[in-house]
């Protein structure tokens, strides 16, 4: 009996064990050690399972989610929402009147790595850079993004519901919607792709922060 070598299983077996073996995205303790606020945070997280765990995406040209990762929660160290938490404890900390608790409705935080540029290009397809409008259709709406797309690249977005309250009883409600983008050298530069990780969520978190100061 004649065997048949299927290509795209071992493919797709291929990049799951390489994607396996990723090394952490390390956030530096500078970002998330600081004094512990005495307002009360809570953080109702309302996310999709999707934006929550590693994936490697596909290998299949024709997908949506070519060369798409989630890198998800405990791809970083600490993990995601951890880091989240720490942001706005230290943003609290700045502010001249301090609440009493902060209530966050997390309805979507994912970080993903975009490699379908690098990855098409390394290929010698004629399909173009299709990264940006497919990151906008996965996630409807438009991302006003100063990158490359030519190039692979991190991208961060955060849509929470934020409930501020204070000692004299007022409270101060906003939805708040905010993304950060960067780009990396090649779709096979791990040091670059984390480096451009830890940017992306250490900017997303500090401008989500200093937006609930506005709110107040």
């Amino acid at each position: 009996m004649t065997k048949t070598i299927r290509i795209v299983p071992i493919l797709l077996f291929l990049a799951f064990t390489t994607a396996c073996t990723q090394p952490k995205i390390v956030i530096k303790d500078d970002v998330t050690i600081g004094s512990v606020a005495t307002s009360s945070i809570s953080i109702n997280d309302e996310r999709p399972k999707s934006d929550k765990e590693y994936s490697m995406g596909s290998v299949l040209v024709m997908s949506d989610v070519y060369g798409i990762w989630t890198l998800g929660d405990d791809m970083f160290e600490p993990p995601v929402p951890a880091i989240f938490r720490h942001s706005i404890a230290k943003e609290i900390n700045t502010w001249k009147i301090k609440p009493t608790a902060i209530h966050i409705r997390l309805k979507r935080l994912k970080l993903e790595a975009n490699h379908q540029a690098s990855m098409l290009a390394s290929s010698s397809t004629q399909l173009g850079p299709l990264g940006v409008a497919i990151a906008e259709t996965m996630h409807g709406k438009k991302f006003e993004m100063d990158l490359d797309k030519t190039r692979p690249f991190v991208l961060g977005f955060i849509d929470a519901d934020v409930d501020i309250r204070f000692d004299n009883s007022e409270s101060v409600t906003k939805s708040l919607s905010v993304y950060k983008a960067e780009n990396f050298s090649h779709h096979m530069n791990v040091e670059g792709r984390q480096v451009a990780a830890a940017k992306v969520i250490n900017d997303l978190f500090s401008t989500f922060s200093s937006s609930m100061q506005r709110a107040n």
